[in-house]
């Protein structure tokens, strides 16, 4: 890879590992916030060689042919034979950075085989025992007696001895969220009580231009189809607006028992499964409202994509006061959820009916997400968190 000029300096490109669990390509994984990230930050840094970056993905769960696939146009490390080779194949990557994506038990591989490379953990979705309790009060409506796939508690605290271990190599690691309220959670998800967390925000870059909403009201569910996200909700509310078109945006990951399987669907819902960024843009910006029904969320990747379009939200959770001051909170409700249907119904009539405010909250809710969640801000606090762990970036002339 070449070097890079910046002002009148030659700096070497350094080369970022970015560690998740999926990457947002049906063919090896799942399709969830974690992997889009892992996809948005390797897009960034792979159409901009200027800033100076050389990503490889990380994992230990996906596919490898032992030399690396391609996904998205980065190349996918995974460990593949004994842990020795493995190692010595990391080695041989010369990572100056890692960038964990939020964080997992199974990424601690790559940061003891790499125990001098300073670390940034991207907490994006930390569940804390409370919260883990909460999600284990979920039920799909009609199976009370099986329980749901994906709601399995998962112990992060294993990260709290990375970081102790660090300190005798001093490596450095530092903490960053693209919702400062999450920074509460850190200590009891990870056993870790962190000097502070950083704010590094999303990189959305959905540009709609000028918005024109359908004629017929149409709201959309943006995610995974499975039981965590509670589906159900969306077709029970859709029965209650036979005149609205419900979209469904997105596909099961899950399959058998104690997965969730559409069917008898009314006939104004609509499985669109999964769509590229053209068609999603073109579907987000004609909807009028996003339905939110998950029993558990940080600050998803949703919310912005369709505040980015001007779609107010209806919603049961509230990060940072987003759905309350774009669109409508209608209150936390666990288990299966259904007895909030009410709630939401009210909700969803409020900004159906209300031409002015469903226009000014959507306007709103996009000009905050323009001016608070763009790449250029991502770029600014990757930079400086780059710089407080030992590793220089070129600085280049972006605004």
């Amino acid at each position: 890879m070449p070097r890079v000029r910046a002002s009148n300096t030659t700096i070497k490109p350094i080369n970022l590992g970015i560690v998740a669990n999926e990457f947002f390509d049906r063919e090896i994984g799942r399709m969830g916030g974690f992997g889009w990230a892992a996809w948005k930050v390797s897009k960034l840094f792979h159409e901009h060689p200027e800033y100076g970056v050389h990503a490889t993905f990380l994992s230990q769960a996906m596919p490898s042919d032992g030399n690396g696939i391609q996904v998205h146009g980065t190349r996918l490390f995974n460990r593949k034979g004994g842990r020795l080779t493995s190692v010595r194949r990391l080695g041989a990557l010369k990572l100056d950075l890692l960038l964990m994506i939020d964080y997992r038990p199974t990424y601690s591989f790559f940061a003891r085989a790499l125990p001098r490379t300073p670390v940034i953990v991207w907490v994006r979705d930390p569940r804390t025992p409370k919260d883990m309790e909460k999600i284990q009060t979920l039920r799909i409506p009609g199976e009370e007696g099986i329980r749901p796939q994906g709601i399995e508690a998962i112990d992060c605290t294993s990260l709290s001895k990375i970081v102790n271990n660090s300190r005798f190599f001093r490596r450095p690691i530092l903490f960053a969220t693209p919702s400062p309220e999450l920074a509460a959670r850190v200590p009891d998800t990870y056993g870790v009580p962190p000097r502070e967390v950083t704010f590094l925000p999303n990189l959305i870059e959905l540009d709609p231009g000028e918005v024109s909403k359908s004629s017929r009201p149409s709201v959309v569910f943006l995610g995974r189809l499975d039981p965590l996200k509670r589906p159900w909700i969306f077709v029970k509310l859709a029965e209650l607006f036979p005149q609205v078109e419900f979209l469904f945006l997105g596909q099961s990951h899950f399959e058998g028992v104690g997965s969730w399987r559409p069917s008898n669907l009314p006939a104004n819902v609509r499985l669109v499964g999964h769509v590229n960024e053209n068609e999603k843009l073109k579907i987000l910006t004609s909807s009028w409202a996003l339905l939110s029904t998950s029993i558990h969320e940080g600050l998803a990747v949703s919310f912005l994509e369709a505040l980015a379009c001007e779609m107010p939200i209806v919603g049961c959770h509230n990060p940072e006061e987003v759905v309350s001051r774009f669109g409508v909170f209608v209150g936390r409700w666990d288990g299966s959820g259904l007895e909030g249907v009410p709630y939401f119904s009210e909700g969803l009539k409020k900004l159906l009916h209300d031409t002015a405010l469903r226009v000014r909250l959507g306007k709103e809710g996009r000009a905050w997400v323009q001016d608070t969640h763009n790449p250029s801000r991502f770029l600014h606090a990757f930079r400086s968190l780059s710089a407080r762990v030992g590793v220089r970036l070129p600085v280049t002339g972006e605004r």
